[in-house]
Parts: structure tokens; sequence; C-alpha cells
């Protein structure tokens, strides 16, 4: 017997599951805090998913948790940027991807509606602008 084999061995690192479910773990309590804030104080929060070791396992673990909701966009500006509601009500799932498709963003928004969704007041003066000249247009036929 060699005198090695007495020596108990405990393995440290890597992202095995112990440390994917507790990532996720982790992110859900961050979630639920984001949550309680949005309903106590309206005020919206965001977790920038690529900033934090994650795991392809961890995103797997995250989307399973988190669900699929019934609303979802895609935003052409700048590349694509696709909005997603999770099934857990005001938590939406962000991406933004340049034109060659590589990811540059991944956010979870803790939000009613997420920012990039709503209409700049610039715009919508133009699309009263707009109307208004359709109508003139539609008028005179």
């Amino acid at each position: 017997m060699n005198a090695l084999s007495g020596i108990g061995v405990k393995v440290v690192g890597g992202a095995g599951p112990a440390q994917t479910v507790g990532s996720v773990r982790a992110i859900a309590h961050e979630i639920e805090t984001l949550l309680g804030r949005l309903i106590h104080n309206g005020e919206p929060g965001a977790i920038d998913l690529r900033s934090l070791p994650m795991s392809p396992e961890d995103y797997a673990g995250l989307r399973a948790l988190l669900g699929e909701g019934e609303v979802s966009a895609v935003i052409d500006a700048l590349g694509p940027t696709e909005v997603r509601e999770t099934a857990v009500r005001g938590v939406w799932w962000v991406s933004h991807r340049n034109s060659e498709d590589d990811t540059l963003a991944e956010l979870i928004e803790v939000t009613h509606v997420p920012e990039i969704l709503k209409a700049h007041p610039d715009d919508v003066e133009d699309g009263l602008e707009l109307l208004r000249a359709r109508l003139a247009e539609h008028a005179q036929t």
C-alpha cells in the first residue's frame, strides 16, 4: 500500500453541478430582491449577466428556473435586441447583439416594461406628425 493512499482528496474549483446550482440560486435571490424593490418602491433594476462568471450550464439553469413568458420583441437598431418576458412577471431577459450576431450584452431586467420598448418622446411627436400628414392625405382622396 502506498503512503499517499491514506490521504483524503477534496476537489476544489471548476463549475460542477453544485457550483452551477449555487450561481443560479444567488442570481435568483438577487432577482427576488429587485422584484421586492419594484413592487414596494417602483424602482426597476437589472443584472448584467455578462459581468458574472456564468457557465453555459448556469445560463441553462437560470432560463429553466425563470421559464418563458407570453411577450417577446425584437428591435433592430445597430444589431438585433431580443426582449423576452420570463414566466416570472416583471422579469425580462434582454439580449443585445451586433450585426455579426455576437452577443454584446445580456441582462435580466426587473421592471414593468423594459426601457428599450418604450417610445422616446421625440418619436411620439414624429408619430403624431406622421398621423396628421396621413389623415390630411386621406381627406384629399
